[in-house]
């Protein structure tokens, strides 16, 4: 089930996708004949994690230079609610595909709605905890500088809260730390009031205290303990009568990436495009798209596997983080979450992903 694992057999496991009939039957509106180009384009419909930013270069770079199209496919790029809402959607058969982090995908899974990841999109979660230097009395760089410190945490954010006091443990630093409840969206102005001295959130928050002038500095979460990035999900009955359609959504998807990262100006403009009310801070989006690049899309799996490449250990660490704190039941078929299968290495844009990025992020932000 689970396709491309051994990194050492990336190149060898490159076989050409099973192609399909091309004509795709519609269900509730998730597929059906493009009505610009009937006779050679597929509809589907992507629903995104959230409304359109940044950290979706990809997608709308992939659709706004005809790398869909280019797969014979007519992609509807759908603003989303958070990764619950997508997984409902395309568990529901509202939608083809979905995007979402790796933890909803498994949430879904214990609510019996059939969703599988088929590409580890970004290979690590967004979540980070950020300060600035006003509040902290310096950087922060490492896990060991928490100690003692007050940590704001949104309340009944209970995967933040389990990530968090994972990552403590592992420094051994958990007794000396005080987790502070705070409002959902209300860590950056209680980290700016003194109220706490780090905060729990996304890398984003980070650079957005950057650009209004704080020395601001984050630790991304995923550096430090398993987390399953954003994913790219279906129904495993829809993948399995519509293979080439969801092959080729990936290829394009990485093209657009690989992209996205080698000029983030022009990604930038492709969400603008797609999201006018980016355009007032166009500065900050190229650079979440450079971070988004460097720490979760060409990162060192990639380089060693493919793009999209998962990882079952990763998924099943995260598993037993999550059933510990009670958020998963314990006896779920964590295997049947995720597949490798669906990832096209024999296509350059998938196989050679890393080599087709042509800036090295090893060295940038």
């Amino acid at each position: 089930m689970h396709g491309v694992r051994d990194a050492s057999r990336r190149r060898a496991l490159r076989v050409g996708g099973t192609a399909l009939a091309a004509g795709l039957a519609g269900c509730n509106g998730m597929l059906g004949r493009s009505g610009s180009n009937t006779s050679t384009s597929t509809g589907v419909r992507a629903v995104l994690n959230w409304k359109p930013n940044p950290t979706q270069a990809g997608y709308f770079v992939a659709q706004d230079r005809g790398f869909y199209a280019d797969q014979g496919l007519d992609v509807d790029l759908v603003p989303g609610q958070g990764g619950s809402f997508a997984t409902k959607q395309v568990g529901l058969g509202n939608a083809a595909i979905g995007l979402g982090s790796g933890v909803a995908v498994l949430q879904a899974r214990a609510k019996e709605l059939p969703v599988r990841s088929y590409a580890a999109a970004q290979q690590s979660s967004n979540a980070a905890l950020f300060t600035v230097e006003e509040a902290f009395g310096g950087s922060l760089s490492d896990v060991s500088q928490l100690e003692g410190a007050r940590i704001a945490v949104v309340s009944g954010s209970a995967k933040t809260k389990t990530y968090l006091e994972s990552l403590l443990a592992t420094a051994d630093i958990s007794e000396s730390v005080d987790l502070v409840s705070v409002g959902v969206e209300q860590q950056t102005s209680n980290l700016l009031a003194g109220n706490v001295d780090v905060a729990t959130g996304i890398f984003s928050n980070a650079l957005a205290l950057e650009t209004e002038g704080y020395d601001a500095s984050l630790l991304l979460v995923g550096d430090y303990v398993p987390t399953v990035g954003r994913a790219v999900f279906a129904r495993p009955s829809y993948v399995a009568d519509n293979q080439e359609a969801v092959r080729g959504f990936l290829r394009a998807t990485a093209r657009g990436w690989a992209a996205a990262a080698n000029d983030p100006q022009a990604a930038e403009d492709a969400m603008i495009a797609a999201q006018p009310s980016l355009r007032s801070s166009r500065d900050l989006g190229v650079t979440k798209i450079k971070f988004t690049a460097k720490h979760l899309i060409a990162t060192d799996a990639v380089r060693e596997h493919c793009w999209g490449w998962q990882s079952g250990e990763t998924w099943r660490r995260v598993h037993g983080s999550l059933a510990s704190a009670g958020i998963l039941p314990d006896d779920m078929d964590v295997d049947a979450a995720w597949s490798n299968d669906a990832l096209d290495t024999s296509a350059p844009a998938i196989g050679d992903f890393a080599d087709r990025v042509n800036v090295d992020y090893r060295t940038q932000i």
